[in-house]
C-alpha cells in the first residue's frame, strides 16, 4: 500500500554550504547550481568507533541453537566481513505477562532488566561472549529498552509509582504496543534506575555502549543527564532510535530515515542524481558537525513489517511501505549499498541476512554460506574501516556532463576514495573531471575495490569510464 503521511518541501531561504561558501538557497526539486562540497570532520563518538561498521544481530537468527555460545562460533566470520560493532536485540528475560494481558514473546517486552534471558544461556555465557567480541578486535552495544517494560516486570509490583497512570489510577500500556506497560520519566527515580541498571552492564560486563528504544519518546532533559555518568564509567558509543536532531549532540548517531526515500525517489520517480547534493544539504543543515546518521537498508522492524518510514519531511514522494529490499531497489540494491557507505556524516549498518543475499523477510534460521553477497559487503566494509577518507574526510561532488551519473570524491589527509553510480537503464560513459591533482606522489594510483583494477588518478579524470546501468565504481589509493 501507499504511505500516505507526507509533508511538503522545506521552506525557502536556507543557509547551506555548497562549493565550501555559505550561501542562501532553496531545496527544491533541482540540485544546486553548484556541485556541493562539504568539509572535513572528526565524527562524534570515542575514536575507537570512528571506523566500525555495524551489524545488527538477532541470536535467534544466528545459529540453530540462538544462543550466546553458539553465536561465539561466528566471530570470526563476522570478523572477517569487516564488522566493528555488533549491536545485540534485548538479551533480557522477556514477557510473562499476567494472563489478561497480551502476550507477543517480543524482545521489546522486557521482564527484568538485570538478567539475559535463559534461551540465550546464563550471563556467564554473556560474559564470555563480550570477551570474544573483544578479542576479535569488535565491539557490542547492547539494545536497551526504556520507555516500557513487561506488564510481567516486578517493578509493576514492587514500583508501581514507576509507571504512567490513567485518569482511574491504572497503570497505562505503552502507546499502540498493548503487551508493554508505559514508564513515567517524570519520576526521577526511574531516571536512576534505568542509570544504574546500564552502569551494571558496563562495570560487570564490559559492554561498549547501547542503542536506546524509542529515545525520542523520552525528554532531552534526561539524556542530557544521564550522558556524562555513563561516559564516565566507560567511554562507550551511543545510538538513539531516532531522527530527532534535537537529540544531537547527547548521543553520537541517530536513525537516517531520509536516504532510503531519497533513493526510491530517484529510481521509482524520476528523481534526477542531484536530488542527493539537496539531500547532503538539508541533512548537514538539520545534523550538525559532529552528529552521525546511522545508514541503512533495512533492519529488524522493516524485516518484520516491510516498512520504511513515510513521513519524512524531505521528500516529497509516496514510499511504499509493505514491500522488500528487491522491490524497494530492484537492481540497484547494490548502488544503495555503495551510497549507504561513501557518503558523508554517515555509518553503514546491515541487517543479519543481509550479507547472505537474504533480501526479503528473513528466515526464522539462517543458512550460512558464502556467496558473493558477502564478499560485496566485505569490501565495502574494509573499505570504509581502512580509509579515513569516508570516516572523517570531506566531500565534493564531480560536475560530470553524464545523465543519471552521480560521483564524488572524499579526502583526508592523502586518502582519497571516488564513488560513482549510475542510476538509469542506460549505459553511461563519463570520465571523473575535477578529480585532485595534489595527491602524495606514492598515492596517485587507485585501485578499484570490487575488479581490483588500478589507475592513476590523471587517467580517471580524462579518460571516460563505462558504466552499465544500475552499476558502480569504488576507487581508493
Amino acid at each position: 500500500m501507499l504511505g500516505t503521511r507526507w509533508r511538503g518541501g522545506l521552506s525557502r531561504g536556507l543557509i547551506v554550504v555548497v562549493g565550501g561558501l555559505l550561501m542562501s538557497g532553496s531545496l527544491a526539486d533541482q540540485s544546486p547550481t553548484e556541485p556541493v562540497a562539504l568539509p572535513a570532520q572528526d565524527p562524534a563518538g570515542p575514536p575507537w568507533s570512528w571506523n566500525q561498521p555495524i551489524y545488527e544481530v538477532s541470536l535467534e537468527k544466528q545459529t540453530e541453537a540462538g544462543t550466546f555460545r553458539a553465536f561465539q562460533s561466528r566471530l570470526p566470520e563476522l570478523r572477517r566481513l569487516g564488522v566493528g560493532i555488533l549491536w545485540l536485540m534485548p538479551i533480557h528475560p522477556r514477557d510473562g505477562n499476567p494472563p489478561d494481558k497480551p502476550s507477543y514473546d517480543s524482545p521489546y517486552c522486557v521482564r527484568d532488566y538485570y538478567d539475559v534471558d535463559p534461551r540465550y544461556g546464563t550471563k556467564e555465557d554473556f560474559r564470555e561472549l563480550v570477551r570474544s567480541v573483544h578479542e576479535a578486535g569488535m565491539y557490542l552495544i547492547m539494545d536497551w529498552v526504556l520507555n516500557h517494560t513487561a506488564w510481567g516486570n516486578p517493578l509493576i509490583q514492587t514500583h508501581p509509582e514507576f509507571y504512567a497512570k490513567d485518569a482511574a489510577g491504572h497503570i497505562c500500556q505503552a502507546g499502540g504496543w498493548a503487551d508493554v506497560a508505559q514508564l513515567d520519566y517524570s519520576n526521577r527515580a526511574v531516571w536512576n534506575y534505568m542509570r544504574d541498571a546500564r552502569l551494571y552492564w558496563i562495570r560487570e560486563f564490559g559492554v561498549d555502549g547501547f542503542r536506546e528504544d524509542v529515545a525520542g519518546a523520552l525528554p532531552l532533559e534526561y539524556w542530557e543527564w544521564l550522558e556524562p555518568q555513563l561516559q564516565a564509567a566507560k567511554p562507550i558509543f551511543w545510538l538513539a532510535e531516532a531522527d530527532d536532531p534535537k537529540l544531537h549532540p547527547v548521543f553520537h548517531m541517530t536513525y537516517d530515515w531520509t536516504f532510503q526515500p531519497a533513493v526510491w525517489k530517484i529510481l521509482h520517480f524520476d528523481g534526477k542524481p542531484g536530488l542527493l547534493d539537496e539531500f547532503l544539504i538539508d541533512q548537514r543543515r538539520r545534523y550538525p558537525p559532529p552528529a552521525l546518521r546511522m545508514r541503512h537498508l533495512t533492519n529488524h522492524d522493516m524485516d518484520r513489517e516491510g516498512y520504511a518510514w513515510g513521513n519524512r519531511p524531505f521528500i516529497d514522494i509516496p514510499f511504499l511501505e509493505k514491500t522488500s529490499l528487491t522491490e524497494k531497489y530492484g537492481p540497484a540494491h547494490e548502488v544503495a549499498a555503495v551510497l549507504m557507505t561513501t557518503l558523508p556524516f554517515g555509518r553503514p549498518m546491515i541487517w543479519n541476512g543481509q550479507e547472505l543475499g537474504i533480501l526479503e523477510r528473513s528466515p526464522q534460521k539462517f543458512a550460512w554460506a558464502q556467496n558473493r553477497w558477502f564478499e560485496f559487503y566485505r569490501r565495502l566494509f574494509s573499505l570504509y574501516r581502512e580509509h579515513p577518507a569516508l570516516f572523517r574526510g570531506d566531500f565534493r561532488r564531480l560536475a560530470l556532463d553524464c545523465p543519471g551519473v552521480y560521483a564524488f570524491v572524499r579526502q583526508s589527509e592523502g586518502d582519497c576514495v571516488v564513488t560513482a553510480v549510475n542510476f538509469s537503464g542506460q549505459t553511461a560513459r563519463c570520465a571523473l573531471g575535477g578529480l585532485p591533482h595534489d595527491l602524495p606522489d606514492d598515492r596517485r594510483v587507485l585501485r578499484e575495490i570490487f575488479t581490483e583494477e588500478e589507475r592513476p588518478a590523471a587517467d580517471l579524470a580524462s579518460q571516460p569510464l563505462e558504466l552499465s546501468p544500475r552499476s558502480y565504481f569504488v576507487w581508493a589509493n
